[in-house]
């Protein structure tokens, strides 16, 4: 099976309607919780990293997508800006070289 990573750049899926977005993104990671195929991460850049904050309505399911092994890479200069570093309740604070190489390996990158 190949390994394949996530990019998510924004707390959002799409840009039309920022609550439907929300929405959107939170259902996503639901169904992936029960797909076949699960990512060996999901980096996390830009508002991105705001999908690790305890209130994001589908953080319980990215607790057990972590749970079984998928590992969740929040970019450090996001986290920071956002002045969120000490808020995320999972994941891992990482930089923009881990980030990098973890696309390399992989044999795949989704972008959302």
């Amino acid at each position: 099976m190949p390994n394949f990573v996530y990019y998510i750049s924004s707390d959002k899926m799409g840009s039309q309607d920022p609550e439907l977005g929300k929405k959107l993104m939170g259902n996503f990671f639901r169904k992936l919780f029960e797909a076949d195929q699960k990512p060996t991460h999901v980096l996390l850049v830009e508002s991105g990293v705001k999908l690790l904050l305890p209130e994001f309505d589908a953080f319980g399911v990215l607790r057990e997508l972590e749970a079984e092994g998928v590992k969740f890479l929040a970019c450090v200069t996001c986290l920071e800006y956002y002045g969120i570093k000490e808020k995320i309740g999972l994941g891992e604070v990482s930089n923009m070289p881990t980030i990098i190489k973890t696309m390399h390996e992989a044999d795949k990158v989704i972008s959302l």
